[in-house]
C-alpha cells in the first residue's frame, strides 16, 4: 500500500484534473493516441467528486472543465494567494490487494485514505508539530481510478483551500502520506510501503549479484572494464565512479523501471557495498571475489575428471592426469596474479575544493545539520538566493525567513539532488567531497538553479501575496 502526495502549481491545475479524469494532457496526446489503440477500455473511471457542481445532468457526473471551473471559483474568491494550489495523491495498493475489486471497494479504499490522511500529522525530533493534518472531506475533490500501468490505482486531485476558506499546510506532506499508508495497511493487514520496498528490493539485488558473478565466473582474465562492460550488455545501469587519477573508487548498479504501456517509470540503483554477501562485489573485493570463484570452478573440474577417469583404464587415467596437469599450468593463482594496468589513458576529472554550511529542509525546521559542498556550487548559491521583499507580502502574522535561512534550505536542496548526506548522518568529510567529484561547473551552475528555485518556493509557500503582485 502505497500513497504519494505532492503540491502541484494552480497553473497547472487544469492539466492535472484533466490527466486525472481524461488521461489527456498536452505534453501526453502521443501516448494517449497509442495507449487507445492498445488498451481501448484502460480509461479512468471516475468514483467520487466533493463540493463540485456541474452542468451535464444526463450523465450525472461532472467533466473536467466543471472540476476546474469550480476549484478555480473558489481560490479566486478565497483571502489566501497561493502559487500551489492543489494536491496531488496516487492511490496504489498492490495488484494482490485490489485483485477482483468493484467500484464500490475502491470508493471504500479512498474514503479509508481521506480519513487517515485528515488525521495525520508530522511531528519533528522535539515533539513539534511540522506539518499540520489536511482537511480533505471539507475541501472540494475528485478521484478517478486509472489502469494504464501494472497495477490499478487511483488519481486524487484536492484543492488547497477548503470550504471554509481554510489553507491546508503543504509541510512534510509526502511523509505524511507515508505515514497514513503504513497506518492504513496496518489496520487491513495489508503489507506497508517498506515491506513491498524491501521485498522488491530483494528480489532485485539477488538478480545483480547471481549475474554479477556468472560474469566473474566466466572471465579468464580478471578485468574491471570487462566486469562493467558484460553487466551492461546484460541490461543493468552501472554507474562508476573514478578519483582525479582515474582510478575506480566505487560503483553502484540499477535498473530502470517502465509502467505497463512502455513509459519509463523511474530509476533504482544500489551501491556495490549494499549488493551481494559480506560485501562481496565492492570494487576494493571484486579481485578476490574473482579468485574464489575460479578456485571453485577448479574444483569442479577436477572432481568431474576424476569421476570419468574412475571407470576408464590406465591409459585413460593418465590423459586426464597429463590434461589437468596442464590446466593446472595455465591456471593463475590469486597469490600469482596481478591485477592488470588499465590499457587507456586516466580520464581525469575535476576535483572541487570544499566547505562546511549549514542546511535544513524547511525555514522552520529546528534540525539543522551540517554539509560539505563545493565551494564554486556555493557561490552560485549565493547569487542567486534573494532576500524576500517584505512589501510584497502581508506580514502582519507572517514569519518572513532571511536569506540566511533561504541559504540553508537551497544548501540542503542541492545536496539531496546529488545524493549527498549530511556530515552527521556519517557522510564523512572526503566521503562527502567525493560526491562531487566529476562534476563541471556548469553542472554546479544548474543545480544551483534549480535548488535555489525550490527553497523559494519552500520558504514562501505558508505567505500570502499582496494582490496585484502575484510571481
Amino acid at each position: 500500500m502505497i500513497i504519494k502526495v505532492t503540491t502541484i502549481g494552480s497553473d497547472h491545475g487544469g492539466n492535472a484534473i484533466r490527466y486525472a479524469m481524461e488521461k489527456n494532457r498536452k505534453e501526453g496526446k502521443k501516448e494517449e493516441a497509442i495507449l487507445e489503440t492498445t488498451t481501448p477500455n484502460k480509461k479512468p473511471f471516475l468514483i467520487a467528486s466533493n463540493g463540485i457542481p456541474y452542468s451535464d445532468f444526463i450523465t450525472n457526473k461532472p467533466n473536467s472543465h466543471d472540476v476546474w471551473l469550480a476549484m478555480n471559483q473558489q481560490q479566486m474568491m478565497s483571502k489566501h494567494h497561493i502559487k500551489d494550489g492543489y494536491f496531488r495523491i496516487e492511490i496504489c495498493p498492490t495488484a494482490e490487494e485490489s485483485r477482483g475489486w468493484r467500484p464500490s471497494d475502491w470508493k471504500k479504499l479512498l474514503d479509508d485514505v481521506i480519513r487517515h490522511l485528515d488525521a495525520t500529522e508530522y511531528k519533528n525530533k522535539q515533539g513539534k508539530v511540522v506539518g499540520k493534518h489536511t482537511n480533505i472531506a471539507n475541501s472540494q475533490y475528485v478521484a478517478a481510478i486509472h489502469r494504464d500501468t501494472d497495477n490499478d490505482h487511483i488519481h486524487l486531485i484536492v484543492n488547497r483551500i477548503t470550504m471554509d476558506d481554510e489553507l491546508q499546510d503543504a509541510n512534510k506532506v509526502r511523509e505524511r502520506g507515508m505515514m497514513a499508508a503504513n497506518t492504513l495497511a496496518l489496520e487491513r493487514g495489508w503489507k506497508t510501503a517498506e515491506s513491498i520496498g524491501q521485498d522488491e528490493g530483494a528480489k532485485r539485488k539477488k538478480a545483480i549479484h547471481d549475474d554479477a558473478i556468472d560474469i566473474l565466473r566466466q572471465m579468464k582474465k580478471f578485468s574491471k572494464d570487462e566486469y562493467f562492460k558484460q553487466m551492461r550488455m546484460r541490461g543493468w545501469l552501472v554507474d562508476v565512479k573514478c578519483d582525479s587519477q582515474g582510478v575506480y573508487r566505487g560503483y553502484s548498479i540499477g535498473e530502470q523501471l517502465y509502467k505497463k504501456n512502455g513509459e519509463k517509470s523511474s530509476v533504482v540503483m544500489y551501491q556495490s557495498s549494499k549488493l551481494g554477501f559480506g560485501r562481496d562485489l565492492m570494487v576494493s573485493k571484486l579481485f578476490l571475489t574473482w579468485s574464489k570463484q575460479h578456485d571453485l570452478l577448479l574444483q569442479e573440474q577436477q572432481a568431474k575428471r576424476q569421476k570419468e577417469a574412475s571407470g576408464k583404464t590406465e591409459e585413460n587415467k593418465a590423459q586426464n592426469i597429463c590434461s589437468l596437469n596442464s590446466q593446472k599450468e595455465n591456471y593463475v593463482s590469486p597469490e600469482e596474479h596481478k591485477e592488470p594496468v588499465v590499457e587507456h589513458e586516466p580520464v581525469l576529472v575535476p576535483k572541487w575544493k570544499c566547505s562546511t554550511h549549514s542546511g535544513k529542509e524547511n525555514w522552520n525546521d529546528d534540525v539543522v545539520e551540517d554539509y560539505r559542498i563545493p565551494d564554486v556550487a556555493y557561490s552560485f548559491l549565493d547569487e542567486l538566493v534573494k532576500p524576500l521583499d517584505r512589501l510584497s507580502y502581508y506580514d502582519k502574522d507572517e514569519d518572513i525567513p532571511g536569506k540566511a535561512v533561504m541559504m540553508a534550505v537551497a544548501v540542503f536542496e542541492m545536496c539531496t539532488a546529488a545524493n549527498v548526506s549530511p556530515i552527521s548522518s556519517g557522510g564523512g568529510g572526503t566521503q562527502s567531497d567525493l560526491r562531487w567529484d566529476g562534476k563541471t561547473k556548469d553542472d554546479f551552475e544548474k543545480m544551483a538553479h534549480s535548488a535555489a528555485k525550490k527553497a523559494f518556493s519552500r520558504c514562501t509557500s505558508h505567505l500570502t501575496k499582496r494582490r496585484g503582485m502575484h510571481m
